[in-house]
């Protein structure tokens, strides 16, 4: 499987809260059994103490460098790849539910809410997404999904689908030369081992540039619908090419935050995204433009700093195309009131690899990454325990930088977001119509640190 990020490594996975949408798996970095590591000194040794594994998975990068990684895998000899997309017959919690528990399959239990009744829970993983702003009173839902093993439908030909070509179609795609605004041109292979999958180009123009000159058109409603619509024909299409629906290719830019909410939240997780969105439509400044997204997790107790209780947890994301936003703080108003109810509101908890922590500064910019909001993300406890292991690690601070170290901080009076504002309510705010740009800095790092959505913004992390 591949991801939507264009900058992501396997070590980088290991040391942040990357995952799928498996019901019954939890984050990847759970499945790491054994670790090859740098110290700060330039010592490298091998990690296989499970005691010892929890502070280096989801660590950040704060302990040193990971060189090599042993995981834990599962056998499946059949893979089942597939779309399922309906418009709900209304936009209510029972729909909402039958969709995921019916026509999805989904591997939840049947009492996990009241809602939806029961379903065959063949599907072993699903990757949700709702076009809210095309039929606001009937979204469109679609599931990418898959099913494995003996779960697959009887018809399913399994490896016998193989594409006799498979070979020479990989070594196509590898050797394809590509243009990448940061290197130059190279081969597709050297683009996506330095930079993850190039960006999309359609007739020669990389469809981001193309956004940033589009930002007048009225094109939110098809960007969210194309995103639906082309699932069946990626997926299709790289099945019959490399036997792989999921190998993501291209992807541009695109705009995540997401967070876990208990499942019997998730419908008002996503009714209030569906009202931000539908409030947004016709605004001059920004209109939401990707559909909303969601996924579910079976978190296990696997690292120290876990960002989320053990437990089985749904994954509301918000996803959208700055491009087409008339200023940066248009689109980061929107997302600081979506999280602000899904955290303040909901008890909603961030996914620390993607956006987070909008807050308003001394001069009324919103910006993502709070100090604020960082120093809450872990317990006094959790923030100890992994700080005196850290300190053991790297004595003289040499990998101790980036949001990682901001994370372990303490709170302090100057907070302005703090952990016991979960569930303690929270105001909204209006839509503003001042213009009010970020920082060139801040800017550039949203960039560095956003997962490109793609044809399928569903290939995430």
């Amino acid at each position: 499987a591949s991801t939507a990020g264009y900058f992501f490594s396997l070590g980088g996975i290991v040391a942040n809260s990357v995952h799928g949408g498996s019901y019954v798996g939890g984050f990847v970095h759970s499945y790491a059994i054994r670790l090859r590591v740098m110290s700060w000194d330039g010592q490298i040794r091998i990690i296989d103490d499970e005691e010892e594994m929890r502070y280096w998975r989801n660590s950040y990068g704060l302990n040193g460098i990971i060189l090599g990684i042993e995981f834990q895998l599962e056998r499946r000899e059949r893979l089942q790849m597939y779309v399922v997309k309906k418009q709900v017959e209304a936009w209510n919690a029972d729909e909402f539910w039958k969709f995921i528990k019916q026509d999805a399959e989904a591997d939840v239990p049947a009492d996990l809410v009241p809602e939806g009744g029961a379903g065959s829970r063949a599907s072993w993983n699903g990757e949700f997404f709702i076009d809210y702003i095309n039929t606001p009173a009937k979204p469109t839902m679609a599931v990418y999904a898959q099913k494995t093993n003996h779960s697959v439908d009887p018809d399913f030909q399994g490896e016998l689908g193989v594409p006799s070509n498979i070979e020479a179609n990989y070594a196509e795609q590898m050797n394809k030369m590509v243009t990448d605004d940061w290197q130059g041109r190279m081969t597709w292979s050297q683009a996506a081992r330095r930079d993850g999958a190039p960006p999309i180009e359609i007739i020669g123009v990389e469809v981001n540039d193309w956004l940033r000159h589009s930002k007048r058109l009225p094109l939110a409603k098809t960007m969210s619908w194309s995103a639906i619509a082309a699932m069946p024909n990626l997926v299709g299409t790289q099945s019959k090419k490399v036997n792989d629906g999921f190998w993501l290719t291209q992807a541009p830019d695109a705009l995540a935050a997401a967070y876990f909410v208990e499942p019997s939240k998730a419908f008002a997780a996503m009714d209030y995204l569906r009202q931000i969105q539908l409030e947004s439509l016709g605004d001059k400044e920004f209109m939401w433009n990707l559909p909303g997204e969601f996924r579910f997790i079976n978190v296990l107790d696997s690292a120290v700093l876990q960002p989320v209780p053990p437990g089985l947890w749904f994954n509301a994301q918000m996803i959208s195309f700055a491009d087409l936003a008339m200023n940066d703080q248009a689109w980061k108003r929107d997302f600081k009131r979506v999280e602000d109810y899904w955290v303040k509101e909901l008890g909603a908890f961030t996914h620390a690899g993607k956006l987070w922590g909008f807050e308003y500064d001394n001069h009324g910019v919103v910006e993502p990454f709070s100090q604020g909001f960082a120093c809450s993300i872990y317990s006094q406890e959790q923030k100890a325990k992994f700080s005196e292991y850290r300190a053991s690690q790297d004595p003289h601070g040499l990998f101790a930088t980036g949001l990682g170290m901001r994370m372990l901080e303490d709170a302090g009076d100057s907070a302005s977001f703090r952990p016991e504002g979960r569930g303690a309510g929270h105001g909204k705010d209006e839509r503003g119509n001042l213009s009010m740009p970020g920082s060139p800095s801040a800017a550039m790092f949203v960039r560095q640190s956003t997962p490109r959505a793609s044809q399928a913004p569903w290939l995430g992390s």
